[in-house]
């Protein structure tokens, strides 16, 4: 007997980013979209969809190229998955068909998705096309013509609340023939349990005078998907990145330059917060991964992509906001130097290998190369223009990753990793979609380089050796807070038997596999928690909410029901072999936690042996908001969202953040329990000679290995009052125990693993 109810032990959590989809016309040589008029389906003005309401639109999309967005006139996500997602257009001057107050620059216009799916009407014009249709209407005049982008016009889905794209998923107008998917194919982490942002209706009961005492009138109002968390016991950083915000890799051995002969570029600067690059080469010849040719195959979808920011004029990012972040610069007016690399001064005591260098005659991204003697060092080039006598240098302080998690520093080298969801590529010149946006500007003539996951370290591969448990090809990320902190999207499914499918029972027939699979859109951390103590694992707790659920409703369709959603299961099929699992953040063996004894804390100079547990807890200031404008949309069985999104929120909007650190300890020394008492701001800048931080708290976690480089993480406080440090005599007699209280202005983490993009 087949079983009939859902099981928590048939239940698949994974998650992914969210990322805009920039769809420029022409691409491929053939995309283009239509603001649709529909000549056998009359309708009122402003809406060429006879079943739609008024004051929407219908944009057809068609052509497109395989491993693209746009395939054979199908966009490569589930039918209803980008309901309550944002479309803006970009509109070429001079534009014979679209009218500029469709154009966002120019007008601020911004469009809602309210259904989105692949035609099948057979006797349509737009029959196996995709459709998207908007609330407002568009501006652009379509009641009695089809208007088609042209050259220079381009839209694009907003990545908040729309999952990266999947292109490999299969369309089909039979529900139990489709394979749809998005690319939320990525480990959770050790999670036991998992509290979902379960949807809530904010019901709005009404009485009403001359109609008795009960309820006249229900109204739904609001609906929320709030109250998600979960705990795990961390194994890498990566949930770092979504309760902070910002990354910063240094990956030099994984990076690849693609081609021996060729030089990968960006062909156009890009912008902040793009999903969408173009580069090309010096050559004519596509990047291959392996570098240098070889047996490898050109770029692909999965491969991934760094942007070298370090190669340009403007390569660093400042790490802290609300401080000068020139920490531990200074100026010599003692230096003499001759058109070579060799620079005297009267003392270098100062110095660290590093440092940039600028004045007179330094050519520019100088740096400290190595320092000879008390007064002399090498810089990184010849000095120019002579002799300099008596010469103003100025020394800036380091940066990450040249300052590793020992030293302080406020700024770090600008370079972002990214996988490729989409390519459409010729010629060695790309175009190419990313799983995450972009956190920096990078201008035109930027580096590209590139790296592909192998099951072992060749070719630049990142790689745990199963023996020592040491990394190749490490790859090194900084996590710090800014403006903004990213969503991702969560996709669950529960089934009722362990088989990929349950043919024989009812609902929806033979091809059906009885699952219930949601995909939580629009997820952002509100809060969190890390946490440990002597008897467990270095814990996380992510409190976060969602904007939107779909939900897979083909078992529901008319003709042919059954799963139009394939779901990713794990270690079944998505997380099956060494490259896939190192695709998904889980790298055989890399899924030890991090233990309370494998860790150390650091403070105010001094390695703690007496710690029994830490609390660190942020906030995001992360809040909903609901707008007005949206257009009223009925609802049916078959919407995978609710009312077209129009009564969830539409925005997840930043504020301010929050940290506390409670650090219990075992006092076993007066003179720093005497310093951890001041009531005093615990940041020091002027130690340039070591450039340390005396004050620092530094709690560092390891993973142990019998030689080379091991998975860490440091989280790192530089800045902070320590408000309490009460030190009560203990009832049972016992050690003097203090319960610190500490709040932090801002927290930064380190973290050394496989994973190229958390």
């Amino acid at each position: 007997m087949p079983s009939t109810v859902y099981r928590g032990d048939l239940s698949e959590v994974t998650f992914g980013h969210e990322a805009a989809i920039r769809l420029e016309h022409g691409y491929a040589g053939s995309f283009k979209f239509t603001a649709s008029f529909d000549p056998n389906d009359p309708a009122p003005a402003n809406a060429p969809h006879q079943d739609l309401v008024k004051d929407t639109s219908v944009i057809v999309l068609s052509g497109g190229a395989a491993n693209s967005p746009v395939n054979s006139n199908i966009l490569e996500f589930p039918n209803g998955m980008l309901v309550g997602s944002k479309v803006i257009f970009s509109i070429a001057s001079g534009s014979s068909n679209w009218l500029q107050t469709d154009d966002y620059s120019d007008s601020g216009r911004m469009y809602t998705i309210i259904k989105q799916e692949v035609s099948d009407d057979a006797t349509g014009q737009n029959n196996n096309k995709t459709e998207i249709t908007v609330t407002p209407a568009l501006k652009t005049d379509h009641s009695s013509a089809d208007k088609d982008s042209e050259s220079g016009d381009t839209m694009t889905i907003l990545p908040f609340t729309t999952p990266a794209i999947d292109v490999d998923m299969a369309h089909a107008d039979a529900a139990n023939a489709s394979a749809e998917s998005v690319m939320t194919d990525q480990f959770v982490g050790l999670v036991s349990t998992v509290s979902l942002p379960e949807t809530k209706v904010d019901l709005k009961r009404y009485h009403v005078v001359g109609l008795g005492r009960d309820v006249a009138v229900q109204v739904p109002g609001r609906f929320t998907n709030t109250g998600g968390s979960f705990e795990c016991n961390i194994h890498n950083g990566r949930w770092f990145y979504y309760a902070l915000g910002q990354e910063v890799v240094n990956a030099d051995s994984a990076r690849q330059s693609g081609h021996a002969s060729d030089t990968y570029q960006l062909s156009a600067s890009t912008e902040a917060g793009e999903s969408y690059i173009v580069f090309d080469s010096s050559g004519s010849t596509n990047p291959r991964i392996p570098a240098n040719g070889g047996s490898g195959a050109d770029l692909k979808i999965g491969d991934y992509i760094f942007l070298d920011g370090a190669a340009n004029a403007v390569s660093t990012v400042d790490i802290q906001t609300y401080r000068d972040t020139a920490v531990n610069s200074f100026t010599d007016s003692t230096c003499d130097y001759n058109n070579d690399p060799t620079i005297v001064m009267d003392s270098t005591s100062k110095l660290l290998v590093g440092m940039a260098v600028s004045g007179t005659g330094i050519p520019a991204d100088s740096t400290v190369s190595s320092i000879t003697n008390s007064t002399t060092f090498e810089l990184s080039a010849s000095t120019t223009g002579g002799a300099q006598t008596n010469e103003t240098l100025t020394f800036t302080g380091l940066t990450w990753p040249t300052a590793d998690a020992t030293k302080i520093f406020d700024k770090a080298i600008k370079e972002e990793a990214r996988r490729v969801v989409a390519i459409s590529m010729s010629g060695g010149a790309a175009k190419v979609w990313l799983d995450d946006p972009l956190h920096y500007a990078y201008d035109d003539n930027t580096r590209v380089y590139f790296a592909r996951y192998q099951a072992d370290s060749t070719n630049g591969s990142p790689h745990r050796n199963k023996a020592t448990g040491a990394l190749s090809n490490s790859v090194s990320h900084l996590f710090f807070s800014r403006s903004t902190v990213p969503s991702f999207a969560m996709e669950v499914s529960v089934r009722r038997r362990d088989t990929d499918s349950n043919a024989g029972t009812f609902d929806g027939g033979t091809g059906d596999s009885k699952q219930l699979t949601r995909v939580f859109r629009g997820c952002k951390v509100k809060d969190y928690s890390l946490t440990a103590d002597t008897d467990a694992a270095l814990r996380m707790t992510v409190n976060f909410d969602s904007a939107l659920c779909y939900t897979d409703t083909g078992r529901l369709e008319s003709t042919n029901p059954g799963d139009r959603y394939n779901t990713h299961r794990l270690f079944e099929d998505t997380a099956n072999t060494e490259v896939k699992r190192k695709q998904s953040g889980i790298e055989k063996g890399t899924q030890k936690p991090f233990m309370f004894y494998n860790g150390t804390i650091t403070m105010l100079g001094t390695q703690l042996g007496q710690v029994v547990s830490f609390t660190l807890n942020g906030k995001t200031g992360v809040e909903q908001y609901y707008t007005i404008g949206a257009a009223n949309i009925a609802n049916s069985a078959t919407d995978q969202v609710p009312f077209a999104g129009t009564r969830n929120p539409t925005l997840a909007v930043e504020g301010k953040t929050e940290y506390d650190l409670e650090m219990e300890i075992i006092v076993d020394d007066p003179l720093f329990y005497h310093n951890m008492r001041r009531s005093v701001e615990n940041f020091d800048n002027t130690d340039e000679t070591a450039q340390t931080d005396a004050d620092m708290i530094r709690l560092s976690f390891n993973k142990v290995v019998s030689s080379g480089t091991a998975e860490s993480i440091d989280i790192l406080i530089d800045d902070y009052y320590i408000v309490e440090a009460p030190l009560p005599i203990p009832e049972d007699k016992g050690p003097l125990r203090a319960t610190l209280k500490i709040l932090p202005k801002a927290v930064k983490a380190i973290a050394v693993d496989t994973i190229i993009h958390a």
